[in-house]
């Protein structure tokens, strides 16, 4: 969605995340542009995307937790996972809270490694439900919390209006 590889130069990067249609997107601040979750550009400046998987094998944690817009979760990894050992099962934010869910198995090797570096790491929902919703389809984003706040932070005056390409 993006038109060039500077685009992401600048720390932070120039995007901030929006509420449409009851989730949270990201949009690059001088277009307005949507930035799409699979933009490879994401993965260097920092932010990791994925959508979550089986959460209709888990609706009774998926549905207690709160997994909102903006929410925040936690990653647990699972090497002892008898399906995968680089699984990596997302929860509310609470301690031995139950698996709602898991990061795809395409991001799974990545997210576990964001989490087992012991570096400083903020999860938060994209898309999901607030508790005692049923939810289907939950969309996680991570980051260092400095970074995560930024793109929480609510967008300069005078940007162009978020909008589709």
């Amino acid at each position: 969605l993006f038109r060039s590889p500077q685009r992401f130069a600048g720390d932070p990067p120039p995007l901030h995340l929006v509420r449409m249609r009851g989730e949270l997107v990201l949009v690059e601040d001088s277009t307005g542009l949507l930035v799409g979750p699979t933009d490879r550009r994401l993965a260097k400046a920092g932010i990791y995307i994925s959508r979550l998987r089986g959460e209709s094998y888990y609706k009774t944690a998926c549905k207690r937790g709160d997994f909102a817009p903006g929410a925040t979760v936690r990653l647990v990894p699972e090497p002892d996972n008898e399906h995968d050992p680089k699984a990596v099962r997302v929860t509310e934010d609470a301690d031995r809270a139950p698996t709602a869910a898991y990061i795809n198995k395409g991001a799974a090797r990545r997210f576990g490694r964001l989490v087992s570096s012991g570096d400083p790491l903020r999860v938060i929902s994209l898309k999901g439900t607030t508790s005692g919703a049923a939810c289907d389809s939950i969309t996680v984003l991570a980051g260092h919390p400095d970074l995560v706040a930024h793109l929480l932070a609510p967008r300069p005056r005078g940007l162009p209006r978020p909008q589709q390409r």
